[in-house]
């Protein structure tokens, strides 16, 4: 009889260790999904960062006096609508939230400068590179977020 007890001790600290481990390993594995890669997309950051950058680099090869909302409203208008059709794409893909609030951090920010630039009628050197390097954070962030997801 004392055998048996044993056995039947044997058998409980084996099923708890298992039910342990079982327990660990699977409260430790969280599964997210996410969108699907899509190299179109990750193309299309990379342009309209390529456009954004252009936007910036000949804005500060003008004289400052040289540097009205005016002469700079038909690329702001052209890069809100592309970050605005990006952001389109990015709606429809199904499980692709974090692509979409990159998406609306860099419009909401494109449209920001935008707003300031009209406000100001000018903008400076400093505030020209200042804007270009958060952008160029922004778009590599946006574009890595969707090469992880190939």
């Amino acid at each position: 009889m004392k055998t048996d007890h044993v056995f039947t001790n044997a058998i409980s600290k084996y099923y708890y260790i298992l039910l342990l481990l079982v327990l660990l390993l699977t409260s430790s594995c969280t599964v997210q999904y996410v969108a699907q890669y899509d190299e179109t997309v990750k193309n299309e950051i990379v342009r309209i960062a390529g456009e954004v950058d252009k936007f910036f680099i000949e804005l500060q090869e003008m004289d400052v006096s040289e540097r009205t909302y005016i002469k700079a409203k038909e690329k702001y208008l052209a890069i809100e609508a592309d970050l605005n059709s990006l952001l389109t794409k990015n709606e429809i893909r199904a499980l692709n939230n974090q692509s979409i609030k990159q998406n609306e951090l860099a419009l909401k920010l494109w449209l920001d400068d935008k707003e300031e630039h009209k406000k100001k009628d000018k903008v400076s050197d400093a505030i020209i590179n200042s804007h270009r390097s958060q952008f160029k954070r922004i778009f590599i962030a946006m574009a890595k977020g969707e090469e992880v997801k190939n």
